[in-house]
């Protein structure tokens, strides 16, 4: 795995800072920092959504902000990937590769972190750039500048990414469909379950899921996905049934959760 950040993010930089300053990184290089088989690198790219991606590696991870206008403390993670327009990077209506089980490890440990500073914690569903061609998730601090800058939460973060890395484990990988931004039956699904939850397409997206993204959304894993699970209380029946004619077509099994 490697890990990238660019230190003209506040919040970015302040995770790097822990992970060297805490948990043993130490430098190899101009720009390269090394802890076992991990590396993290500074992109100096001007945004988070800039970071150059042309690595050869099982899986990145960036070290994100996360802006909202909703205020308060958040500690996220998620696949970057766009299901209409690229109004955030990448390409438009491209999924990236979901390493889904280590995107369930990870959010474990960022609600046991959050937990322990009084922070909220949650999935995102895929959103904004960049595209690449490697499995690929970001890990955020939101929701503004007073939290980006918050030390507790940058040490939180880089806890939470070093116990999910040192985690090895696979789990049995859904395509999530339903729910708002911040998906609330597929973060409890992540956390408490056996299972884990690749690309998510949330309720405002589900009009640009046609066959094709339909197909991304299944075969752009790390895992093969088992099913498809709809929230049946945040979608309405035209968007179930939509979704139901789409995996029966693809021919995937679909549940109500």
């Amino acid at each position: 795995m490697i890990l990238l950040f660019t230190s003209k993010n506040m919040a970015s930089a302040n995770i790097a800072k822990k992970l060297i300053e805490e948990h043993g990184f130490v430098e190899i290089g101009k720009d390269r920092w090394e802890h076992d088989d991990l590396m993290m690198i500074d992109t100096h790219a001007p945004t988070v959504l800039d970071v150059p991606t042309d690595f050869q590696t099982d899986c990145l991870l960036v070290l994100s902000s996360h802006k909202s206008k909703r205020e308060g403390k958040a500690l996220t993670a998620h696949v970057p990937g766009n299901w209409g327009a690229a109004d955030m990077g990448g390409d438009p209506r491209t999924l990236n590769i979901a390493p889904a089980s280590r995107l369930k490890t990870l959010m474990q440990e960022l609600r046991r972190e959050g937990e322990r500073i009084g922070w909220d914690s949650s999935l995102e569903a895929d959103h904004h750039g960049p595209t690449c061609s490697v499995p690929i998730m970001f890990v955020e601090i939101g929701n503004g500048e007073e939290q980006w800058e918050d030390e507790d939460a940058a040490a939180a973060v880089a806890n939470a990414v070093m116990a999910s890395v040192r985690r090895e484990e696979s789990f049995e990988t859904v395509f999530g469909v339903g729910g708002g931004h911040y998906p609330r039956d597929f973060t409890k699904l992540v956390i408490e379950s056996n299972l884990a939850v690749g690309h998510m397409a949330p309720k405002y997206a589900i009009e640009s899921v046609d066959a094709e993204m339909f197909r991304q959304a299944v075969e752009k894993n790390v895992e093969k996905v088992s099913k498809v699970l709809i929230s049946k209380d945040e979608t309405n029946g035209g968007q179930r049934e939509k979704i139901a004619k789409l995996a029966e077509d693809y021919g995937t099994p679909v549940e109500l959760v």
